[in-house]
């Protein structure tokens, strides 16, 4: 499985929006607000068809998990994947698996987000009628793998994430 570049900027944006809301640890709703800043992939896409003004949903969110005191950019190499937001990428990866796709990527991710039980964007996105079945299969979606997913595989996935701190971004 291949983790997209969309995915790999994605999970950087995230690290940055960490920093700006005051967090150490990069969580599920991080990698959303970093879906938001990506911009333009599927998952925006998806949000925007169901009505959801994104606008709205980042100021909503924003408010629920901002704190006084950001992250001085001094300590960047800091910021590392949270229990929540490592759960939520191993989710992201299994979805792109169990879809077929040859690479995870942002639609993968917003769905992992919002399975994510405590996470203010999946009870942002419910509120709103939203369900994971209105976000469809990802674009590159194919039949059902066959192969079964084992949470070994995924866990060595998982650990060839790392934080690029020269870069500010994900390496797979």
């Amino acid at each position: 499985m291949k983790i997209s570049q969309e995915f790999d900027a994605i999970v950087g944006f995230a690290r940055e929006e960490a920093m700006r809301t005051g967090s150490y640890s990069i969580e599920a709703d991080h990698l959303f607000l970093g879906i938001l800043r990506h911009g333009g992939n599927a998952a925006v896409e998806a949000l925007r068809s169901l009505g959801i003004d994104t606008a709205i949903c980042k100021s909503e969110i924003d408010s629920r998990i901002f704190q006084e005191q950001g992250i001085p950019y001094g300590h960047e190499d800091e910021i590392r994947l949270g229990r929540e937001g490592s759960n939520t990428v191993s989710l992201a990866i299994a979805e792109a698996i169990s879809e077929g796709a040859e690479e995870a990527g942002a639609i993968h991710l917003l769905k992992a987000v919002f399975k994510q039980e405590k996470s203010h964007t999946g009870e942002y996105l419910r509120k709103r009628g939203i369900s994971i079945a209105d976000l469809g299969p990802g674009p590159q979606a194919r039949q059902k793998c066959s192969t079964e997913v084992k949470s070994g595989d995924i866990a060595i996935l998982l650990s060839a994430i790392t934080l690029n701190t020269n870069k500010n971004n994900i390496v797979s």
